[in-house]
């Protein structure tokens, strides 16, 4: 999954926090900022496939309001620049982070070895740690599409 599926993502997730279903989101937005109809259906399937079809409002799918938050340590906070932190509870406050998607990205910012992490290089991460999760029910999903790929 490319760190622009992951954009999109926000994109939709903030449309369903807003009580939109997503056959009634308008995707006109999204072609006019560049993004292609391959990376749009990859984020349209990436939320199938990990929501769940019967899921398509936000509230259901949410997983931020459950529970504890998870604060980064001092030495954490470190990992991170400011955005990316931002960025960070962005994604855990629209349910697209879980606890173990946000533990596997700080785990991999540890294995970088750097510190101060821009806002580009966690997308990256967090692409690929999205793309990485397992799907439920198992199998392989179909939001790893190539360029020119959509789903009709």
């Amino acid at each position: 999954m490319k760190h622009r599926v992951v954009e999109i993502l926000v994109f939709l997730m903030s449309e369903l926090r807003e009580d939109k279903q997503l056959h009634e989101i308008d995707i006109a937005p999204l072609r006019d900022r560049g993004y292609t109809p391959s990376e749009i259906s990859a984020a349209f399937s990436w939320l199938y496939e990990n929501l769940g079809s019967g899921h398509t409002e936000a509230q259901s799918t949410s997983r931020a309001g459950k529970g504890s938050r998870r604060i980064l340590h001092e030495a954490e906070r470190m990992l991170f620049s400011i955005d990316a932190q931002g960025y960070l509870i962005q994604l855990a406050e629209l349910g697209l982070l879980d606890e173990r998607d946000m533990e596997a990205v700080i785990e991999r910012a540890l294995g970088s070895g750097y510190a101060g992490l821009s806002l580009q290089e966690v997308r990256e991460v967090v692409a690929l740690v999205l793309s990485s999760r397992e799907r439920p029910g198992g199998g392989a999903g179909h939001s790893m599409l190539n360029n020119e790929d959509t789903i009709h």
